[in-house]
């Protein structure tokens, strides 16, 4: 890592430290961190403009805890370990972590495929029917039979 008390004698502060915040209000603006949904949530439960405010702020103020921990970890084990000793860890612990999303997902959805097979095989179906009365000068019912 370079070392940042040169640019920061040269009285460049006044540059970096403004863009350093712009930049990360611009981050918090792009896709991801899981605003979808959170704005899938509100509608789900029906929220209020209350309750929508409450979680952007919940929202925002873990996701800053969350970067300041990480920083102050990062300078912590920066000074015990180097990147090219660590990066391969990481790396490892990462494809770790995606291919257990990726192997829960697929038997997540293989079992729920699974189950709906079962319950078409078993005839788990019902048909619904339908009596439509139309305001013109004859009354007539539809059967509709509808699998589900």
């Amino acid at each position: 890592m370079n070392d940042l008390t040169p640019v920061f004698q040269q009285g460049n502060a006044w540059f970096f430290i403004p863009s350093a915040i712009l930049l990360g209000a611009l981050h918090g603006l792009e896709p991801g961190h899981s605003k979808t949904m959170m704005a899938a949530f509100i509608i789900a439960i029906k929220g209020t403009v209350r309750q929508a405010v409450m979680l952007g702020l919940a929202a925002t103020l873990s996701h800053t805890t969350i970067v300041w921990l990480i920083a102050f970890g990062g300078m912590y084990v920066s000074q015990k370990f180097t990147a090219q000793s660590v990066e391969p860890w990481l790396q490892l612990i990462s494809a770790i972590i995606i291919l257990s999303t990726a192997f829960w997902m697929f038997w997540r959805t293989w079992k729920g495929e699974k189950n709906w097979l079962a319950n078409i095989e078993s005839g788990d179906h019902h048909g619904h029917d339908h009596d439509h009365d139309h305001d013109h000068d004859h009354d007539h019912d539809h059967d509709h039979d509808h699998d589900h």
